[in-house]
């Protein structure tokens, strides 16, 4: 059994309640879940009776495990993986930002605020001499530049920022290696 953190933890009747209830809990994950979890990163929209198949479960017992998987948060959805190349005219910027002050509460204005920002695609939290790595989309870079002039006004406490236009996708949006998993 591997042990994650997990939150929204149901009770899993059928399978000894492996997860438990609580607001934050560990979620086991056996060799059949980590299968399932490999098949589904691998291909979101797999039916479940060929995912059941390919696990070799049967198919309620697969959805069963599936279902749960959801409920505890494990999966936190699927979605279609678009080719920016193929729609056209759109460019990835990733961008260090600098906090102008670190209390709690200057964090937590930045990340509600950045929540409603649809070109904003990722943000990250991290240690270092930056506070924040965003993956930001535009049409252009001046398109980019006017979106960074509007976030500096916007008030949330930005003090520095670093652009890194990206020229070519070398890997992204790769499914996490769970088979390591298996080895703790």
């Amino acid at each position: 059994m591997i042990k994650l953190l997990g939150t929204n933890c149901p009770f899993r009747q059928p399978f000894e309640s492996k997860i438990m209830k609580s607001q934050s809990c560990p979620v086991q994950l056996d060799g059949w879940d980590l299968r399932i979890l490999s098949e589904i990163q691998s291909d979101g929209r797999i039916s479940k009776s060929e995912l059941a198949k390919r696990v070799h479960l049967s198919a309620s017992a697969c959805s069963e495990r599936l279902r749960v998987l959801e409920a505890a948060g494990v999966i936190e959805g699927f979605y279609a993986r678009l080719s920016p190349a193929l729609i056209g005219g759109i460019i990835s910027v990733m961008v260090e930002v600098v906090l102008d002050r670190h209390r709690l509460e200057d964090q937590r204005h930045f990340e509600t605020a950045i929540q409603e920002i649809p070109e904003i695609l990722d943000c990250w939290a991290i240690g270092g001499r930056i506070d924040y790595l965003m993956r930001v989309s535009s049409p252009s870079m001046a398109a980019y530049q006017d979106f960074m002039e509007g976030l500096l006004q916007a008030g949330l406490g930005i003090e520095q920022y670093y652009s890194l236009v990206v020229t070519k996708p070398v890997k992204s949006n790769s499914p996490i290696p769970l088979s390591s998993l298996k080895q703790r």
